[in-house]
């Protein structure tokens, strides 16, 4: 309860306020002893219009404003702190009227603020749990940034070659396309200058060029049926002399202007001869390594044929090869099963086979680098399965080793010692239908030992196990999917042994006990 005069709070039962000697009506004396005892109010005073409730979002509770000056309930000490906020001592005027309406007798109001729900703290209790939410969500957006950061930095830069190629492959379609400018062959020089765009989109010059050559070409006089005849013949012949002299993409873009000037003109010959233009030059720069625009000549190729297998496999293998090198150097595991695709549909295919070596021989050397000796060991072995190695031999058997050493228990070694795998070489066994992984199991002194049991897996596939025959000799064949496999000996203590096999091949390995 609070003084109307001045404002001070009054505790229950005083009636003279200390501050300024004014005295609570007795009106109001009998009031606020209803609202203390929880009198029910009468139905007219429940018909009465209740004030309107009002939220401080600030503070976190709810309060009723008052038609009374001084308020119809005492309020506790935190909502005595609020009212000392929000309401200030009257003026001396104020007061004599509130003193007035306060000596007339008005209908008693049932308080309401032991009723009103306080809808100030779950509001609150809400927006501090958006917040933790809110605070969750940007830590995770972070640490999803940061790994899209490392990814794509790591992609980034195995795309650095393939955009210095492309850039070195524009500069030259754009050298060509100046030339053929100079000549005032502008639809050959629009085909070198949109080349040239397509490759280096950042290339202004080109594109400013080739806006040049656009704008000639809408320049020039529409021919007459007659002209449009003799030119496409003209360049249908040139362009057969550049097909026979290997210009292949010189006569490609001699075709598609005959196929733009008149397209009645021995469309068939024409179509044909395009066709094959499109399909040699393709491969030619695949033997330059030019592989996107090599990919380019076969989309054309592939318009002109759809179904043609051939110019549809050349691209397949374009695009894997493209795709390895862009993870070269940045994503070895990505380059490595890139080219393994690309090797398994294709084994000759450019220097596919020797990319696979080297990039098994990277990926191990940079996991060596790292402690993670064991994984360093299998790329050596992955390496060594496509060409052996002095050099790498000795990478594969010194990972071995640390790999040995970290697995072994420092303090009680195995009593009989622990068998550990090697991979001793791969055979070519001239048949295609043929993957086959053979070895033997020998003590320390390099005696077989037989009747013991050897496991295969890959992934989450286990074959039937083999068993070491009188001299330790095991054999896993007809194997049917060309992946790595894991070695391991069931009944000895043993470090697994991963083993790639393919097609064709037979890779013998060797377990032996360590002293």
């Amino acid at each position: 309860m609070y003084c109307n005069q001045c404002g001070t709070r009054l505790d229950d039962g005083i009636w003279t306020c200390p501050r300024c000697g004014h005295d609570v009506p007795e009106s109001l004396r009998a009031l606020l002893l209803r609202s203390s005892t929880g009198t029910v109010p009468t139905p007219d005073e429940e018909a009465r219009p209740q004030p309107e409730e009002y939220e401080l979002l600030d503070s976190g509770r709810s309060f009723v404003p008052q038609e009374e000056t001084l308020p119809l309930t005492p309020p506790n000490s935190a909502e005595a702190a609020a009212h000392r906020e929000i309401e200030m001592p009257a003026s001396p005027d104020k007061a004599e009227a509130g003193t007035a309406a306060a000596a007339t007798p008005t209908p008693a109001v049932e308080p309401e603020s032991s009723e009103v729900p306080v809808k100030g703290k779950p509001r609150s209790r809400r927006r501090r749990g958006c917040g933790w939410a809110m605070i969750a969500g940007m830590l995770a957006g972070c640490a999803l940034l940061i790994m899209l950061s490392v990814g794509g930095l790591a992609v980034y830069q195995g795309l650095q070659e393939r955009t210095r190629l492309n850039r070195a492959a524009a500069a030259e379609h754009y050298q060509r396309g100046l030339e053929q400018l100079a000549a005032s062959n502008y639809e050959l020089a629009r085909a070198e200058l949109e080349m040239a765009v397509a490759l280096d989109p950042r290339n202004r010059d080109a594109e400013a060029k080739l806006i040049e050559v656009n704008s000639l070409v809408g320049q020039l006089p529409t021919p007459t049926s007659a002209v449009r005849r003799q030119t496409a013949v003209l360049l249908y012949n040139e362009a057969r002399e550049l097909y026979n002299q290997g210009d292949w993409e010189g006569a490609a873009a001699k075709l598609e202007q005959v196929r733009s000037l008149d397209a009645d003109y021995e469309p068939d010959k024409v179509t044909e001869l395009l066709f094959e233009s499109s399909f040699k030059a393709g491969q030619k720069l695949v033997g330059e390594s030019r592989m996107e625009e090599a990919i380019r000549y076969f989309d054309h190729a592939l318009a002109l044929r759809p179904s043609d297998v051939t110019v549809r496999d050349q691209k397949r293998y374009a695009s894997l090869y493209l795709a390895g090198i862009g993870y070269w150097g940045a994503n070895w595991q990505g380059a490595i099963d890139t080219f393994t695709a690309l090797y398994q549909l294709q084994p000759n295919y450019l220097d596919t086979k020797q990319r696979l070596f080297d990039a098994h021989v990277e990926f191990g050397d940079y996991l060596l680098s790292k402690d993670q000796w064991c994984n360093a060991r299998d790329q050596y072995n992955g390496a060594l399965s496509y060409s052996v190695n002095a050099e790498v031999v000795a990478k594969r058997e010194s990972a071995e080793q640390l790999c040995i050493q970290g697995a072994l228990p420092t303090a009680t070694p195995a009593p009989s010692g622990t068998f550990v795998g090697r991979l001793v070489t791969v055979e070519d066994v001239g048949s295609a239908s043929a993957m086959m992984i053979r070895g033997y199991v020998k003590d320390a002194q390099g005696q077989p030992i037989p009747n013991t049991q050897v496991g295969l897996s890959a992934f989450d596939w286990n074959a039937s196990p083999a068993v070491t025959n009188g001299e330790g000799l095991f054999a896993f064949d007809g194997l049917g999917n060309p992946v790595t496999y894991t070695l391991t000996l069931l009944d000895l203590p043993s470090v697994p042994l991963s083993v790639k096999a393919d097609w064709s091949k037979l890779a013998w390995v060797e377990f032996q006990a360590r002293p």
